[in-house]
Parts: C-alpha cells; structure tokens; sequence
C-alpha cells in the first residue's frame, strides 16, 4: 500500500486509508463486486463474498459515507440487525427505532439474520453494516441463540452496539465490540401485573402457556409466573408453545378445563389459539375460564372476547433505543432503566 508524508514536513510516514482498489486487489475480484458485498447484494457468489469480507477485515476498509455529516465528519447513519421470524414485537421496535432515528436527521440501514443465525451469519451482517460506515449499530433480538453469537463475535466491532428487548442484561456481552448496551422493556413487572390482576379476581388454578425457550422474554415470563405461583402456595403448571396461534390452540387441548379456572399465554398470538380451542369446546371466556395474553397486539381488541393482555409500548422502546444510540456515540450518561409495561383489562378476564 502506498505510504505519504506525515503533516509538518517531518518525513515521517504514515499509512494511507485503505481503498476499494485496495480490497478488490486483496480479495482477487473486481471493484463493482466489492461496491456490490458492500451494499449487500444477494446476487454475489458466496465465494466471492467470503473472499470480500476477509479482505475488508484484513485491511480495515471503511468507505466513506454518504451520510457522513458535514459539521464534524460524523456518520449519520445507522445500522439496525433483525434475527428470525417478523414478530409483533421485535418488527415493531425496529419499526418504532427507524421512525424516531429518521425524525432525528439519521437514515437507517437494515441487515437481516436467519431464524438460526450463526456467529458467522452476525459476523457478516456486522461487516456489511460497518463498510457504510455507520455510527452504531441496534440488534433488535432477545434470541438466546443471536445472543450467543454475538458473544462468540472475534470481527472487531469499532461502533456502540445497542441491544433491544433482552431483559438479561449480564447475557448481552461481546469482547470484539467497543461499547454493548441493552434497552428492554420488564418483563418481570408484567408478568407480575397478570398475576395480581388474576389473584385478586379469585383465579388460583392458573396455567401459563411459554413461548419458546430460546426467547429471553419468555423465560423471564415463565420463571416469573412459577416463582408467584410458588409464593403463593400453588401449583405452577408450565405448557410449552412456540408464539403462534396454532401452538396455543395445541396447548389448550392439553388442559383440563375441570382443573384449571385461567390460562396466562406468553403473548396474543397463543392466547388467540386458546381461544379458539375453548371455543371450540364450547366454552365460554370468562365465565368458564379467564384467558390473558401478553403483547396488545391492535387485533386483541377484537378477539372474541376482547382480551386482557399486557400493553408493552414499542414505540416508546424504539425511541428509547435511539436515545441510547445517542447517548453512547456521544458520550453522555444514558439511561438503563426498563420501560414499565401497562396491564388492559378486556374481557376476556
């Protein structure tokens, strides 16, 4: 690589910024390929991608931005990672995250991960969103599995990186990253609202439906609701689901109805399936059996019946999220306390 005289006419020499030239020549491809890795073509063979991102990573290639901002050559973009399926929550943080930054002058560059992501798979998004030269970067995953990768990470990453939704804080780590920081909104809290909700209305037969284990949020829910179960001197009774209404349908066949007198489902989505089987059975909510969800989705309204559920506002967590992104590029003090959720009394309990 070239080399050039460092100011004040010392004669002392220090390294160029490396070049997209510079990368094609490292990587053995042409220039348009490497312009092409960069802006995540999905078009390019995975041979040449791979020999791109060594070589990026090699050089420590960083092309200039088109939204570096003039006033202090800072970078006003973003990046935002998405792992998995489009769930209400995770999709309406990044939803709420990219609003906010957008209204705050910054444009927002979204990579995605596999429902199975790997360490490689978040390497790779890393490094894409990293070559636009963005200023942070928000993982929008309570996913123990992208968690895991993202501390297993050995590509350095030079940017603040904020993870939303995991509520285990001590779980959000990476040695390749300069500054980690998590926004979350309690989960525990509203765990605990539904209980006491249910309590005081004289329900003590209570099953919970989980969502999956590799959810952060559904194992803060279920291990919320068996340790209230268990301070109150009852059974806790634990099925598993996977978030979707037909897990929660399965589910609810699996209760006996004469044992049970309310069902906690770990989000809408399942509670709607439970629903449905009662409905089915010819049961009727509540007077039969109280049904709770968790989520508020804008559907939940109009479940028949309407159904009590834990509001958790991602809108507010999407603005919390950029305020946290600001405060660490920044350097400024931010703040790490949860967001409160708010319990919805409907009537379905």
């Amino acid at each position: 690589m070239t080399t050039t005289t460092a100011p004040g006419g010392t004669g002392g020499k220090r390294r160029k910024a490396p070049t997209i030239f510079d990368v094609a020549e490292r990587a053995g491809v042409s220039h348009q390929t490497v312009s092409r890795v960069i802006n995540g073509d999905p078009t390019v063979r995975d041979a040449f991608r791979t020999q791109v991102t060594d070589a990026v990573h090699d050089l420590g290639y960083r092309p200039r931005a088109a939204a570096r901002a003039l006033a202090g050559g800072r970078s006003r973009a973003l990046g935002i990672i998405t792992a998995g399926d489009a769930l209400y929550g995770p999709s309406s943080t990044a939803i709420g995250f990219e609003r906010a930054a957008r209204s705050a002058g910054y444009h927002v560059l979204l990579s995605t991960l596999p429902e199975e992501p790997t360490p490689s798979d978040l390497s790779g998004a890393l490094t894409t969103l990293l070559a636009q030269d963005v200023a942070a970067i928000v993982l929008v995953a309570a996913d123990n599995r992208v968690l895991d990768a993202l501390g297993s990470l050995t590509v350095p990453v030079t940017v603040p990186v904020v993870v939303s939704n995991a509520v285990q804080r001590d779980a959000v780590r990476t040695p390749a990253a300069s500054t980690v920081a998590a926004v979350a909104i309690d989960q525990a809290a509203g765990t605990s609202l539904v209980m006491e909700h249910l309590f005081a209305r004289g329900y003590r037969r209570i099953v919970h439906i989980a969502g999956p284990p590799v959810s952060q949020e559904s194992e803060v829910r279920r291990a919320t609701y068996v340790r209230i179960m268990q301070d109150a001197g009852l059974e806790p009774v634990v099925l598993d689901g996977d978030w979707t209404p037909g897990s929660g349908f399965a589910a609810a066949r699996h209760i006996d109805v004469t044992a049970v007198d309310a069902v906690f489902a770990g989000n809408d989505q399942m509670a709607l399936g439970v629903l449905h089987a009662f409905a089915d059975e010819g049961l009727r909510v509540p007077d039969d059996i109280a049904v709770v969800g968790f989520d508020d989705v804008p559907e939940a309204a109009h479940f028949t019946p309407p159904l009590t559920t834990v509001r958790q506002d991602f809108r507010a967590m999407g603005e919390r999220v950029l305020d946290t992104v600001r405060a660490l590029v920044e350097g400024e003090p931010r703040d790490e306390t949860l967001l409160a959720p708010e319990l919805v009394v409907r009537r379905s309990a």
